[in-house]
C-alpha cells in the first residue's frame, strides 16, 4: 500500500487572547463556532462539513502548534508513520478525541521546523438546528451568514529558511505534486507551490528572508466565490478597525486576493478566490523566472501585499 494524502485539513494556531481573537475569525470574519473548550475553539467556514478547519487555542503568545492534513484512507496514517519512522522522523502518535473531533492521528516535523498533523477521520457535526440550511447539500442557511463568510479552507503559506529543501522532502517523502515553481535570477529557488488533492495548490514554501529565520506560516487562505466578496470583506474589515494586508490578484495561482490580521495575534488569514484546477494527470509544473510576472517585487499580477508578517512555529 502506498498512502497518499488527500488534502488540507486544519490549521491549528495559538493567541494571547481566546476571546478577542474570536471577535476577529468570527464576528468579523464569519467564521463558525463548532465547540469551544475553556481554552480551544474549533472553528469551520460556511460550506464545510468537518469538525473544524482552524482551532484557536490560548497560550502565552501567538504561535503555530500544527498543519492537520487528511490522508485518503484512515490506515494511511500508520503507513505514513512507518515511513517516517524508516526515514528516522521522530513521530508522535494522537489519541482519537485528543483534538475535538478527530481520529487517530501522528505529528511530526518536516525541514526545517514545520510541525504536521496527520488524521484519517473526523467528525461532521450538524449546524445548530436554527442555522442548518434546507438543502441536504448545504451545511448552513446562507440567509443570515454574515458579509464576508468564507467557504472552506484552500491553501496555506509558510516560509522555510531553505525552501527549496523543504519543498523537495514533502515531494519526495509525503508524495505532494509540484504545481508551479519561481526561481531568482541567481538560480535560486524563491517559492514552490505544492498540491496534496493533485488539482489545485494547497501548499506555498516560500524561502525566508533571512537564512537563520524560523520556520513560519505567513497565512491562512479560505475561499470565497469571487471577487465581489473580496471588496465586502475589505469594507468589513475596514469598519472593524482590521489591519489589511493588500488586495489584488496573484500571478502564480492566479488567485484574487485579500489578507487580514487578527489584530490580537497576528495571524493573516488571506480571503482567496481559488486558483485554476489541475484534472490532467500528466501535468507540467509551471516554471517562473524572477521579472516573468509584471509586478517583479512583490510577486503579484495585480496590487500588493503590504506586510510581510509571519508567525513562527
Amino acid at each position: 500500500m502506498s498512502p497518499e494524502v488527500a488534502r488540507l485539513g486544519h490549521v491549528a494556531l495559538e493567541t494571547p487572547d481566546l476571546d478577542e481573537s474570536l471577535s476577529f475569525y468570527v464576528d468579523t470574519s464569519g467564521m463558525e463556532i463548532v465547540e469551544r473548550t475553556e481554552e480551544t475553539a474549533y472553528l469551520r467556514a460556511v460550506e464545510e462539513y468537518d469538525h473544524h478547519s482552524l482551532s484557536l487555542t490560548e497560550a502565552d503568545e501567538a504561535g503555530v502548534d500544527h498543519i492537520g492534513w487528511q490522508t485518503e484512507e484512515p490506515e494511511h496514517v500508520g503507513a505514513f508513520a512507518e515511513r517516517l519512522e524508516e526515514r528516522g522522523i521522530e513521530v508522535t502518535w494522537v489519541e482519537a478525541g485528543a483534538e475535538a473531533g478527530q481520529g487517530e492521528a501522528i505529528r511530526f516535523e518536516v525541514p526545517n521546523g514545520h510541525r504536521f498533523e496527520f488524521y484519517g477521520e473526523m467528525e461532521k457535526p450538524e449546524p445548530p438546528k436554527e442555522r442548518r440550511s434546507k438543502l441536504k447539500n448545504r451545511q448552513y442557511d446562507p440567509t443570515n451568514n454574515h458579509p464576508i463568510a468564507p467557504n472552506r479552507i484552500d491553501h496555506l503559506q509558510i516560509w522555510d529558511q531553505d525552501a527549496k529543501e523543504c519543498a523537495e522532502w514533502i515531494q519526495d517523502v509525503l508524495g505532494f505534486q509540484l504545481q508551479e515553481y519561481y526561481d531568482l535570477q541567481d538560480g535560486s529557488r524563491w517559492g514552490t507551490f505544492l498540491s496534496a488533492c493533485g488539482v489545485k495548490i494547497d501548499l506555498a514554501i516560500v524561502q525566508s528572508e533571512n537564512d537563520d529565520d524560523p520556520a513560519a506560516v505567513h497565512h491562512i487562505a479560505f475561499e470565497v466565490d469571487d471577487a465581489n466578496d473580496l471588496f465586502a470583506a475589505h469594507n468589513v474589515l475596514n469598519e472593524n478597525d482590521v489591519p489589511v494586508d493588500g488586495i489584488g490578484q496573484h500571478g502564480i495561482s492566479r488567485g484574487e486576493f485579500m489578507y487580514g490580521r487578527d489584530p490580537t495575534s497576528g495571524h493573516r488569514i488571506e480571503f482567496n478566490t481559488g486558483s485554476y484546477l489541475t484534472l490532467d494527470p500528466h501535468w507540467e509544473p509551471v516554471a517562473w523566472e524572477e521579472n516573468d510576472i509584471s509586478d517583479g517585487d512583490d510577486h503579484q499580477w495585480i496590487g500588493g501585499i503590504d506586510s510581510l508578517k509571519r508567525v513562527t512555529y
